[in-house]
């Protein structure tokens, strides 16, 4: 069993994981957001190729995952085989 495992049993020991198997190949949407921009509409319609949009994050700041819509964890942005990924550096505390 792996420590991550091991500690979400602590702490949700009323949670039954038997019944986790069953919905173990759900598939979620895992969203990366790089940052956001407020822009106004008469800027984005002069937009065309090559236009850069400047966002609120700055270069090595983390970015937010998200699962369905929902902020889970924080990561760094990769190159994995010409791919970009996102590498976990951080799992965020759910309110309960």
């Amino acid at each position: 069993m792996s420590e991550n495992l091991k500690e979400l049993k602590n702490s949700y020991p009323d949670f039954n994981f038997a019944n986790l198997a069953k919905i173990a190949n759900v598939e979620v949407k895992l969203t990366a957001q790089l940052g956001k921009a407020k822009v106004p509409l008469k800027d984005i319609l002069r937009y065309d190729s090559g236009t850069i949009v400047l966002l609120d994050n700055k270069e090595n700041e983390p970015v937010d995952i998200f699962v369905d819509n929902v902020l889970v964890a924080r990561g760094t942005i990769v190159a994995v085989d010409n791919c970009y990924g996102v590498k976990v550096t951080e799992i965020l505390e759910q309110q309960k």
